[in-house]
Formats: C-alpha cells, structure tokens, sequence
C-alpha cells in the first residue's frame, strides 16, 4: 500500500514538475493498447495482458481496468505478441501485432468461456485505421522496407532519401536546399536518433544530418510532415524519428556488398558535345551487423559459460564506403600566343559597327557582326592584319605586351600562368587570347560509419541501453564547395571532411503496470572542416579572366555540441491516460572560419578599371575606338591581361589602362 501511494505521489509531482517546462520530450517509442470483452460484448476486468516483442524474451504484464481497457506505454517499436489470460476464458494469443514508432497499436480481444489452459491463436488483430491516437499525419518506414528498397545513392545509402518521397514533400525548389515540406522552410527538419539531436544546427539543410546511419543500423524511423503530437512538434518542417536495432535472443547476422562502376554506361551528352571523355564513377560499399544475447564468461564466479537470452543484447554495424568520381570541369587559360605576350584583337566592321572578339562557333548578330574570331581548332579566321591603317580588314591584330609596356612583366606570376596547360576548348573565352580547358576532374569519397548498441534488463520493471554512433564522410576535392583541382596534377581546392559522433543512455522504469518513465541522456558532436590541400602563402591575388590554380585561403572549420536530457512520463488513470516531457538541449558552437565576415588571409585582384596609369603606347589602330579600333569588352581583356602580367594593381597606381 504504501509502494503504491509513493509512487502515486511521485508521478504527480514529476507530472507538475514537467508541466511547467514548455518542452516536450521527442517520442522514440510506441503504445500498445486496447480494451478485452467477453463474447457478448462486456468488458473484462481483472485479466492479466502480457506483451513480448519479437526476438526478444523479454515481457510486460498489466491489469485490464474496470471497463477492460489496458494500455503499455513507451515500448520499443517492433513486431507484438499479445496475450490475454483470466480465469473462466480460453487463453488469447495474437501474433504480429506491429507497434509502429509513435502509432500505437491497437488490439482488441473477445475472450471465450472456457479452460484457460485451451488457447485461441489470431494473426494480426493490430487495427489498420489508428483509431488510438491523433495527430502525426507522415509515413513509418520499417526495417525491412529500408533494406529491399533501393537507396544506394552517389554517396552510400542513405536512408532519409526516402523523405524525398511523402505526401507534402517538394524537391527541387530554388531556395535554399531545395526541399520543403507542406511549404515549410528547407531548414525547418528537425532529425533525432533514439531520441537525441542529430541535426546539422550550425548551417542547417534540408533533408541532411552529420550522423549518417545507414539502413542496415535502423530499426525503423517515423517521417511526420504535419499534424504532429506535442511530443513531435518542435519545428514547422518534417518531424524525422530514427531508433537503431538491437540484438535479440538468438544470434544474426549479415554481410553486404555494392559495387558499381560505369563501365556499360554511355557517355552523357554533355561530355560527347564537348569532345570529353565518359566519366567515371566507381563506388564500393560493404560492411555487416551482427547481434545477439551477451555471454557470461563467468570468470572468477564459479558459473558456468551461458548466454544471458533473457537479460543482455548486443547489436554491432559497420559500414565504409570508397567511392571514386570523375567531374567534367570547365576552366579558362591563356592561349599560347597570349602567355607569349602577344594580345591579338580583331579590326573591322559591318556598317560601321565593329568586330570584337569571340569564340568558336559564336553566331553573326547585331552586337557581333563578324562573328567568331578562331576556329573549333583555335586557329584564327581572319589574316594577320597588313598596314597601318590596314589594308585587309577584317583582320587579326595584335599587341606586344612585354615589348610595350614599360614596367617589367612579373616572373613569379608568368611562370605560374606557364604552369597551366594549354587551351583545347576554343568554344569558351574569346578564343584569341582566352580559351577553355576541359578535363575530368576527380573527387574522392571515403566513408564509414560504425552503430553499436547493448541491452540489458534487469527485470521487468527496469530496462537499459546504450547506444553509441561515429563516423567520418571525407569527400577530397568537393565539387559542391568548388573544390575540384583546377587542373590535372594540381591540388585540391576543397577536402571537407566530417566526423560526427553521438550517444545515447535510455532508462525504462515501470514500477508498477499503470506508471511507465522513460529517461534518456545524450551527446551530439559533430565537426566539419572545409580546408584547401596545399595553401600557398605566395599566392595572395585573384587574376582577371582565367582561372585561379592556387589560393592562399587555409580552411573553415566549425564543431557543435548538444548535451541532451530527455524525460517521458506515462501515467494510466482508466479510462483516461495522462503523458508528459521534457526535453533540454544545452548548445555549444566553435567557429573557425577563415572567412567569416571577410578572409584573414590577404588577397588583391588585378582590376582592369581601376588604376590611373594611361601612357599605354599602344598603336593609334589600337587606340581608335570605333569602326576600326579596338572594341571595348576587347579593351578590358587587355587591361585585365596586362594587370595579371605585371602583378599590379590600380589602387597602388601602378596598372595600366586602355584609353
């Protein structure tokens, strides 16, 4: 009696105590409930009802009420078997009663008169229409389900793909990360594992965590996309729910492999169009779980070896990824004739109106009327110009950068432009001086991620686990932070690298079958490290026109750490149930970012406007701006061109200008 009244008074003081935080906890578990009768229909009270999860030999007991109704609050997610005993009823079984994440399961029995030691066995008396809740309107997604379904994406498997999937989900917008639910904002997801944040909270993204569990860790996970309990509502997006596996009374495995590669692939057409080779892309998965009871050694108890079947589960998993992607990239160099100092510009006109210069394949227009200046080849389409004025326009001029200009080139910055290769895409720049370079560019993708978890129940009022979750996502020369080497040979500009880490303690304490306490304590870090391969101090400036190859830029680094506390509390007053939470999240944030609110490291760029040098001694043709001078965009190339030469800029008056 007395046990009874303190834990009464306990739950009504946890019950006040929770009420006045305005938090609720994030639900990871499940309900199972329903009210027993006899054939005509009265209700059944006093019967014992006992629940055990599949693979597992673990259960719980309750006491239907006075009006037959009992209810099981906060069990694990996973396939029930219900059985209902009283004496003067035939025993009832049901089997494969699935008690979704935050959809309670349903099941109703009818008892028949007769000897309890005769059973009635059903299959699957769950109801199908959740009549025992309200709210959550999304999609539970199983184990199985995660395993048969084809997710293997371009980096690993990666169950929230499926998110992409449900009613209210939008793909593909123009804002943010391009995926919002019900008109929601793209970072207004909110991410748990066994009840722990996992979110990315130092940028946020849409459909994206920095723990990346893989299908086989999962037991199941829950998507609701509106409508969501109290329990589920803390952001105005998707409401995702994960709970990882655990082992069960029998030892399982399994191991896994996934191997692709482009080899029967055609090349796409954008690379056809351009001449470039099929790119590449191979990528091998492979890893196992394996689970089962805990074995007690019994070292230095004087018990014998044996399997704690009905106490302790371990669960294991492990998965790595290598994955390697080629990426058509599209670069601008010099030509050769340019990188010599030779700037070449066309003259002449169309009825008044002159020619610039342009690419291969570049149409006749108004703006244009002679069209492209090089060929597919690169070579130029008009004659080298003869006379002065001269005599043969349309025709190909050209200026001596090193003979004319009256500073000395920089030769620091000419052998580094020398390093480039030469152009063989004339279809981009103006052909003439600037042109492309195109090559398949190769990113690296190296991945693992380990889940481990262990069970243990003292009995059937106190259940435990932990869980413990770590991984690493490299991906060497990001191509979606620009991190691709600029050329063949060259360094990465961009390895992000990621290393998330998370755990979670659960505590089940049911003292009694109408009180039900779930406690649980977690840990989120995660880190991300956007760092160029080999900075180079020397190279403090941004050229004009082709491409950067080398960058002073260090990295942008930036960790985050949630400390979790997670309380759920379930009382059973029948007919009516009273629950309550409370969920604190204790934050913490390091940036390092190298370029937050302007770069550290220093830099310039060789403007083409801005100096005030004009004692240019370029050739009056050159001068001349009109039908049969140099056209302006051609003069800004120049400008840039030289700037980029000399390594000087105008705000040390010390550049050149076009006049």
């Amino acid at each position: 009696m007395f046990n009874r009244l303190s834990v009464r008074i306990f739950a009504l003081v946890s019950l006040f105590i929770v009420s006045t935080v305005g938090a609720f906890a994030q639900g990871t578990t499940s309900r199972i409930t329903g009210v027993i009768s006899d054939t005509a229909g009265a209700a059944v009270s006093g019967a014992t009802v006992t629940i055990r999860r599949e693979g597992s030999p673990s259960t719980l007991s309750t006491q239907t009420s006075d009006n037959g109704q009992y209810v099981f609050d906060l069990v694990q997610p996973g396939i029930y078997q219900v059985t209902v005993e009283k004496a003067g009823f035939k025993k009832y079984v049901s089997n494969n009663n699935p008690a979704y994440l935050n959809l309670p399961a349903t099941v109703n029995a009818a008892l028949e008169v007769g000897d309890v030691s005769a059973a009635v066995t059903v299959e699957g008396t769950a109801e199908q229409v959740q009549t025992s809740t309200s709210g959550n309107v999304g999609s539970t997604i199983d184990q199985k389900t995660l395993e048969s379904l084809p997710i293997v994406g371009l980096r690993g498997r990666n169950p929230l793909d499926l998110l992409n999937y449900q009613p209210g989900v939008v793909v593909g917008s123009n804002t943010g990360g391009g995926v919002h639910v019900n008109g929601s904002r793209d970072r207004a997801f909110n991410f748990t594992l066994d009840g722990i944040d996992i979110n990315e909270s130092t940028a946020g993204g849409s459909n994206f965590t920095p723990l990346r569990p893989n299908p086989d860790s999962i037991q199941e996970f829950q998507i609701i996309t509106s409508n969501s309990t109290a329990e589920q509502g803390r952001s105005s997006g998707a409401q995702v729910t994960l709970v990882t596996r655990s082992g069960e009374s029998e030892f399982r495995g399994s191991v896994f492999e996934y191997y692709q590669t482009p080899r029967f692939l055609a090349n796409e057409w954008e690379r056809n169009v351009l001449s470039a080779p099929r790119g590449q892309f191979v990528q091998h998965i492979y890893g196992g779980s394996f689970g089962g009871p805990i074995p007690n050694f019994g070292f230095g108890e004087g018990t014998p070896f044996r399997l704690l079947r009905d106490k302790a589960f371990f669960f294991v998993n492990l998965q790595r990824l290598s994955a390697t992607e080629t990426r058509l990239a599209q670069r601008t160099v010099y030509t050769p004739q340019a990188l010599a100092g030779n700037f070449r510009y066309v003259v002449g006109n169309v009825n008044g109106v002159p020619g610039r210069n342009a690419a291969a394949g570049t149409p006749v227009s108004a703006a244009n009327p002679l069209g492209a200046s090089v060929s597919a080849s690169g070579a130029a389409i008009y004659p080298v110009c003869v006379g002065s004025p001269p005599t043969n326009a349309p025709c190909t001029a050209s200026y001596n950068v090193p003979g004319n200009s009256p500073i000395t080139l920089d030769p620091f910055i000419i052998n580094l432009l020398r390093s480039y290769p030469a152009p063989n895409d004339f279809s981009r720049g103006d052909g003439l001086n600037t042109a492309g370079y195109n090559f398949n560019a190769l990113q690296l993708e190296q991945q693992w991620d380990f889940v481990t978890r262990v069970d243990y129940r003292a009995n059937d009022k106190n259940h435990f686990y932990v869980r413990y979750a770590q991984g690493e996502q490299n991906t060497l020369g990001d191509s979606v932070n620009g991190g691709l080497p600029p050329f063949p040979g060259f360094p990465n500009i961009v390895d992000t690298l990621r290393t998330p880490k998370n755990i979670a303690v659960n505590y089940r304490w049911s003292p009694t079958p109408k009180f039900t306490n779930e406690f649980i304590f977690g840990v989120s870090k995660f880190g991300f490290s956007f760092a160029t391969a080999q900075p180079d101090p020397r190279v403090p400036f941004i050229l004009n026109s082709v491409t950067d190859a080398f960058t002073n830029f260090a990295y942008n680094a930036r960790q985050a750490r949630t400390i979790q506390f997670v309380d759920n509390i379930t009382m059973d007053f029948s007919p009516h149930v009273l629950k309550a939470g409370v969920n604190l999240r204790f934050g913490r944030q390091v940036d390092d970012r190298s370029s937050a609110g302007g770069q550290i490291e220093g830099s310039v760029g060789f403007g083409a406007g801005a100096s005030s040098f004009t004692n240019f001694n370029i050739p009056a043709i050159a001068v001349a701006n009109g039908a049969a001078g140099l056209n302006t965009t051609d003069r800004t190339l120049l400008q840039s061109t030289i700037n980029n030469f000399i390594g000087r800029i105008g705000s040390f008056s010390q550049g050149f200008v076009v006049s």
